[in-house]
């Protein structure tokens, strides 16, 4: 096949064969890519001089098988992502139940403490305040302040020793 014919079977052919490719696929880039590569695939085919005579039928079968392989491959790859999607979701739902129960325990632990340590704690860490202001609300000198937030986080460290690693992270996180 000459490279003429070549031409006049891709201008007389290529937008019949993308409309046949979209009915398909769904996809006009896509129907489009399949149609080019087939383009491709038949004008590096070798026998292509003993297809010329019935290039237009082959170029029409080679689209819809295609489009075929194309269609297996977004199911393949719709239930991958499927797939993944439900194993993230399941993922997601056990680290969150996880940080809720690490946080019930921090809580559960704070809660524990006497009150006045608790008090300083909680004031040192959700309002954000610093010893000497705690010193100066609660009237008291700030070395108390820094004793009572001692005790507090020995206290922490006890009953948080299964979570040691996420201790610093949680106090971070949940009294910033």
């Amino acid at each position: 096949m000459t490279k003429e014919a070549y031409n006049q079977l891709f201008e007389s052919s290529y937008s019949s064969l993308c409309n046949y490719a979209f009915a398909i696929v769904k996809d006009y880039d896509e129907a489009e890519d399949i149609v080019q590569g087939v383009f491709v695939n038949f004008w590096n085919n070798e026998k292509k001089e003993e297809i010329e005579a019935k290039a237009k039928h082959y170029l029409v079968r080679a689209v819809k098988f295609k489009c075929i392989d194309y269609q297996r491959k977004e199911i393949v790859k719709r239930k991958h992502e499927k797939e993944v999607l439900h194993v993230t979701d399941i993922w997601e739902e056990e680290e969150e139940n996880e940080n809720t129960q690490l946080k019930d325990t921090l809580m559960l632990a704070i809660s524990e403490l006497p009150e006045k340590t608790r008090a300083v704690f909680m004031m040192s860490k959700l309002d954000g305040l610093s010893y000497k202001e705690i010193a100066e609300d609660l009237e008291i000198s700030p070395k108390t302040v820094e004793n009572q937030m001692g005790r507090a986080f020995r206290h922490l460290r006890e009953k948080l020793a299964n979570y040691k690693e996420l201790l610093a992270f949680l106090l971070f996180l949940f009294f910033e």
